[in-house]
């Protein structure tokens, strides 16, 4: 015969499970329900009778046509870890859920700047040079006279002219006459050069100077022939 009995709480089972104590939580509500001491149990083919901790049987509740079961007794009945966690009012059937501890975001490195190369300067443009600057011219024995060339900008020599006693003399040197280049050597030929002369060399006065003009496609350089003995 079942008993009538008042349960003061919808989830008596966590009573009978627990024994949890006093429950004052808003959400309890009073119920009318039964003790069912004459349902039976059979687990995995065997009769099974629920009991309390302390061995006291366990009837399960029928309320509103629905039976009530002890959960840690039927828990551990069927091999199911039971626990209550009385902070949140909460039965774990198996293994608690594992709480993810945050993720560290991981720390992006500072990225290296990348280290610019010392750029090389590049070398400074030569600039047109002659060496030497001028030379002897011997009266006695002509020779001609050799000038080294640093073109610098300049690719060419467009023309040579010559002046002397302070412009009362002026020749115009031919290439490949009085002059020829090859390479960075510029050749002067004396005997040549003295041709374009008014006078036979052996009349110029010892002393004088005759200044050559040398015109490159960029710039232009002077050079002197000194009349000797």
């Amino acid at each position: 015969m079942m008993k009538k009995r008042l349960v003061l709480v919808m989830a008596v089972v966590m009573v009978f499970a627990f024994a949890a104590g006093t429950i004052a939580a808003p959400a309890v509500q009073s119920i009318t329900a039964n003790l069912a001491g004459d349902i039976k149990f059979i687990v995995n083919g065997n009769d099974w009778q629920a009991k309390d901790a302390d061995g006291s049987v366990m009837s399960p509740i029928i309320y509103n046509g629905r039976t009530y079961l002890p959960v840690r007794a039927i828990g551990e009945a069927l091999g199911v870890k039971v626990d209550w966690i009385d902070a949140s009012r909460t039965v774990v059937l198996g293994e608690a859920p594992v709480k993810e501890e945050p993720k560290e975001e991981p720390k992006e490195e500072p990225k290296e700047e990348p280290k610019e190369e010392p750029k090389e300067e590049p070398a400074p443009a030569a600039e047109l040079a002659i060496s030497p600057a001028g030379t002897d011219l011997s009266k006695s024995k002509v020779a001609d006279a050799t000038i080294n060339i640093t073109w610098g900008p300049a690719t060419k020599i467009t023309g040579i002219t010559g002046s002397a006693l302070g412009g009362a003399v002026n020749i115009t040197l031919n290439d490949g006459i009085e002059y020829t280049v090859e390479g960075d050597v510029l050749t002067l030929k004396a005997d040549a050069v003295a041709a374009l002369l008014p006078v036979p060399i052996s009349m110029v006065p010892d002393g004088t100077v005759m200044t050559l003009t040398i015109k490159f496609d960029q710039g232009e350089k002077t050079f002197d022939i000194k009349v000797v003995s």
